[in-house]
């Protein structure tokens, strides 16, 4: 499995699991609407979770989001802004 999966970290499913780009569809109307809203939001989640939603608000390529570093243990800052964060 292993093999497999470092062939192609964004489309490879673990048996019984999800690839990266099933959590990016799975979180596509949660994205929308984190979006909409105009208070602050404080998102809790497992890595491959806080990667798909950084990338979408940084601009950053899907082909490269499940290799982005995200912190344990920390808090990250987004600012939403026009067309970017």
């Amino acid at each position: 499995e292993f093999t497999f999966r470092k062939a192609n970290k964004l489309t490879y499913r673990y048996p019984r699991g999800e690839s990266y780009l099933d959590v990016i569809s799975r979180l596509d109307p949660i994205i929308h609407e984190i979006e909409r809203a105009r208070d602050p939001i404080l998102i809790v989640g497992h890595q491959g979770i806080l990667r798909v939603i950084y990338a979408y608000f940084t601009g950053m390529d899907r082909e490269k989001c499940p290799f982005l570093k995200v912190p344990l243990n920390h808090v990250v800052e987004l600012v939403p802004g026009t067309y970017n964060c």
